[in-house]
């Protein structure tokens, strides 16, 4: 009995080991082969190259962006996932302490876990670069930051079970003390490569030595308190959320005087007759009478359209659905310059997102000279990601196809697109296809302001100005909403009647560097 007894002990022993102090020399390893792969060239330079140093599993979230945009196959995609997971699993295998079985299914566990959901989540900011729409992305990067929250500790609990490292975990309060911090730092890593391109390269193993502490500490025993810390942690982010969203609020503006002339509202893509936040804009703040408001529409003249939520009636246009919209770009250029030919002058144009490429092609294209003003509202500088047509290989064929695969989901969040439309094959299928249209400098006698959301600028890899006469400091409100806020108010009447913006906290456009290394690649 004893012997049996001794030989069962030494069994479980074998079967769980308890892990030792982890071993950072495979890190280095990975560290020095990223370094040299980006410097060649075989890898693109971003500012989230340094991610792929990083702790598990934000590493394989960045391995999954990069094939989702780079891999020119199907087959490519699958044996350079393949190749991933066994470098991924190897190099974290070998930080446990070797490559035996044990070490190898946890290190498997661990990623094949979160494969699933971050492959969700890289997809979504594909996806959200390819169409711009921040939303996507925002969400993507949510979702990931809940993976890595909740799998970041797991393979530094000190045993290869992942059911028991997932109760250590939790009763020392998921280690906040540590993967917070080392979360600031990444982040703050990503700033300064993002703010400093030059230094892309350099932050590689600068992200292996910050991996390499964080792996330490996490292996140390957990101190004194640890609910209280996961909790008060919470509570602070509660609060910083709370403050966030109550501070956006602007006070509302009173009405402008009179002003002569007339404007043209242009709604964006998907929007339809009376159906769009453009739509809901308070022209009478703006100085403008129902009788001087005007309302463009995707189907041509006409004799009016319904009102919807329309603030004054809509006399003018041919009423017009989200299919309108998709039309070739050409078309919508020369409609654009039909509506606006006999309105009043001096005319202001207000164009939301997709209008915005219309507007500014009609004016600089010399298909009409009828425009004094422009309001661009959500205009995007840049369209960093492009999607390739059905069944074609290329550079993102994997990502096409899951963005096509996809595509039905959107009309749950109230997103119809339609990826082969003649519109979005112009403009959005080509990676910067619409910001080609932008790179056409206004007319002299054409002054234009640009409010873009603060929400977007993720969305913006170059930079979020354009080369107008104002760019107004981003306005913390989502993209769809920016044409009936109260800031929108202030910055257009202020343009109008030419008054300085409003001034610009320099954290205001802090948001993009900061999740810029979070997106992906660009296609450029």
């Amino acid at each position: 009995m004893g012997t049996r007894d001794a030989t069962d002990t030494a069994g479980a022993i074998r079967a769980a080991p308890t892990l030792g102090p982890p071993r950072l020399w495979p890190l280095a390893v990975l560290t020095v082969g990223v370094t040299l792969l980006a410097a060649t060239g075989a890898l693109p330079r971003w500012p989230g190259l340094a991610h792929l140093v990083a702790l598990p599993p934000v590493d394989l979230y960045t391995d999954l962006r990069l094939l989702l945009t780079r891999a020119p196959s199907r087959p490519w995609f699958a044996a350079g996932l393949i190749g991933a997971l066994a470098v991924r699993v190897s190099v974290l295998a070998l930080m446990l302490g070797g490559l035996d079985r044990q070490r190898l299914r946890l290190a498997a566990t661990v990623y094949l876990t979160a494969l699933p959901v971050l492959l969700f989540a890289a997809e979504a900011t594909y996806i959200a670069a390819a169409v711009l729409y921040s939303r996507l992305f925002w969400a993507g990067v949510g979702l990931m930051a809940l993976v890595v929250a909740v799998v970041i500790t797991l393979p530094w609990q000190g045993t290869t079970r992942l059911r028991r490292a997932w109760r250590r975990a939790w009763r020392h309060g998921l280690r906040v003390e540590v993967t917070v911090p080392y979360a600031a730092a990444l982040i703050g890593l990503g700033v300064l490569a993002e703010q400093v391109p030059a230094l892309q390269l350099v932050a590689v193993p600068v992200s292996g030595a910050l991996t390499a502490v964080a792996v330490r500490l996490l292996a140390r025993p957990a101190p004194a308190f640890p609910r209280l810390r996961l909790a008060g942690a919470t509570m602070l982010f509660l609060v910083a959320t709370a403050v966030f969203i109550a501070t956006r609020s602007v006070p509302v503006t009173d009405p402008a005087a009179p002003r002569a002339g007339s404007i043209l509202l242009m709604s964006g893509i998907n929007s339809a007759s009376g159906r769009g936040t453009i739509f809901g804009t308070r022209t009478d703040v703006l100085g403008y009478t129902c009788a001087q408001t005007f309302y463009f529409s995707y189907a041509g003249p006409g004799d009016g359209q319904p009102q919807g939520r329309a603030r004054c009636p809509i006399r003018t246009g041919a009423p017009y659905d989200r299919t309108d919209t998709q039309r070739p770009f050409a078309e919508q250029v020369a409609i654009f310059a039909d509506q606006v030919r006999d309105l009043p002058r001096p005319l202001v144009v207000a164009a939301h997102s997709h209008a915005v490429w219309v507007a500014w092609e009609a004016v600089t294209g010399a298909v009409t000279a009828q425009v004094d003003e422009l309001i661009l509202i959500g205009p995007f500088p840049d369209s960093p990601a492009g999607y390739l047509p059905p069944g074609r290989d290329g550079p993102g064929r994997v990502g096409s196809d899951l963005f096509r695969l996809l595509v039905p989901i959107s009309d749950w969040v109230d997103f119809h697109f339609e990826p082969d439309a003649p519109a979005a094959r112009e403009l959005l299928a080509p990676a910067n296809g619409g910001a080609t249209v932008l790179t056409e400098p206004l007319p002299p006698p054409v002054r234009a302001v640009a409010v873009t959301s603060a929400t977007d600028l993720p969305l913006m890899p170059h930079g979020w100005r354009l080369p107008v006469a104002r760019n107004v400091c981003p306005v913390r409100e989502a993209h769809p909403f920016l044409p009936d806020t109260p800031a929108f108010y202030h910055e257009v009447n202020r343009f109008l009647d030419d008054e300085p913006p409003l001034p610009c906290p320099p954290w205001r456009d802090w948001g993009r560097p900061m999740a810029l290394p979070f997106g992906v690649p660009p296609m450029d």
